[in-house]
């Protein structure tokens, strides 16, 4: 077993324990066992009481169990059940969107051509560009090489 999932089961145990036992006790023996035996007997979790489950630093795998358990052994009613199916599948849906949007095939490839354009627009700018000698630079060359033929010519 993964410790990810370990340190999950021992979330869940911890949460679980700081909850009304009329919750715990809907769920089913076995399952509570499997959760205790499964644990991280190493991990400390320390559950604040002062603040929202949401704003604790839970582990994914631990809402995850959380929401199944929500499901499948606290709602009430049918309505309720699927009331929370509805909010599950709703959440899936803008997460999915989400990754669909982040990693877009099509996003990836227009941004590179955009990079690509801009790189050949960098280029072409740089080619236009003509560098030019001062007069006064040239003016030296031109003596340096009337001296330099003259040099030569003597040899």
């Amino acid at each position: 077993m993964k410790n990810e999932e370990k340190i999950a089961y021992k979330q869940v145990i911890t949460i679980l324990d700081n909850m009304e036992p009329e919750y715990k006790e809907k769920i089913p023996k076995k399952l509570v066992k499997l959760f205790e035996e499964n644990s991280d007997e190493n991990y400390e979790f320390h559950l604040d009481l002062t603040r929202p489950l949401k704003e604790q630093e839970l582990n994914s795998k631990t809402l995850v169990l959380l929401a199944m358990l929500n499901l499948n052994y606290w709602c009430e009613t049918e309505e309720e059940k699927q009331e929370l199916i509805k909010h599950y599948t709703e959440n899936e849906r803008k997460y999915q969107e989400e990754l669909r949007k982040k990693y877009n095939t099509d996003n990836i490839f227009q941004k590179n051509n955009r990079e690509n354009k801009q790189e050949k627009t960098t280029e072409e700018q740089v080619v236009l560009v003509e560098h030019k000698e001062s007069i006064i630079r040239r003016l030296i060359n031109k003596i340096k090489s009337i001296f330099h033929r003259n040099e030569n010519s003597r040899f």
